[in-house]
């Protein structure tokens, strides 16, 4: 059952409960974590931090990727408690957590040089808003680097190893992550993203710089964009 807006926090819990993100990055099959591990280094790469950036992920989870920036001074929002506890145990005082929905970032205007925001536009209610939100807090010289899923070829993918009865690739069973052979739109999406979409989103908010496909051009399972403020 999909979400609204009198449930979605809790909605968001049970997934954070149901979907352990340490089985999702330490996935046993290596071609899984090789694209996986591609997307966050591009992501970073993009952002381009400076060693006095104050830098601010939206959509932290339970910390994977703040753990690998390697400077800047590190903030991180999750609207889920159970996420931000992870964080924090993860993270120690690497980084600032908060409990906080990206439509609403508890920081003032122009607040930050870099936004990461990695898998988490297709997880909201209104992905608008959440465009909107992330460009007030980030200066106008500010990069903002966001990672979507190409859901049409992942589902694809996922389609086509289960008529091959090969699911097990992708969600072995000591993996402990099932969610790798479901469709996600049935899970944890609620929007079926694609290259075409988020262009369409991002008019007259964020100007495109870049586009990585990751993990290349013949099979991009995952977009990686760098973007600065339109006027």
């Amino acid at each position: 059952m999909k979400p609204d807006r009198n449930n979605f926090e809790q909605w968001n819990e049970e997934h954070a409960l149901k979907h352990d993100l340490d089985k999702f990055y330490n996935h046993p099959n290596p071609l899984f974590r090789y694209i996986e591990n591609k997307r966050i280094r591009k992501l970073i790469e993009l952002a381009e931090i400076n060693k006095d950036d104050k830098v601010l992920e939206v959509g932290c989870g339970a910390g994977h990727i703040l753990e690998r920036v390697p400077r800047g001074k590190l903030y991180g929002i999750d609207i889920s408690e159970i996420q931000v506890k992870r964080a924090k145990m993860r993270l120690g005082d690497k980084a600032e957590i908060i409990k906080s929905a990206g439509e609403e970032i508890p920081f003032e205007d122009k607040f930050f040089e870099r936004i990461l925001c990695s898998e988490v536009i297709e997880h909201v209610l209104d992905p608008i808003p959440l465009l909107k939100e992330m460009k007030r807090v980030l200066k106008d010289s500010g990069i903002l680097s966001l990672s979507i899923p190409n859901e049409n070829l992942i589902n694809k993918t996922k389609d086509l190893l289960q008529k091959l009865h090969l699911t097990r690739i992708i969600a072995p069973k000591k993996s402990g992550w099932d969610l790798a052979s479901k469709n996600n739109l049935d899970e944890w999406h609620l929007h079926e993203y694609s290259l075409n979409l988020i262009k369409d989103q991002l008019k007259g908010l964020w100007i495109i710089e870049k586009i990585c496909k990751i993990p290349n051009s013949l099979t991009p399972f995952r977009y990686v964009l760098k973007l600065r403020k339109s006027n």
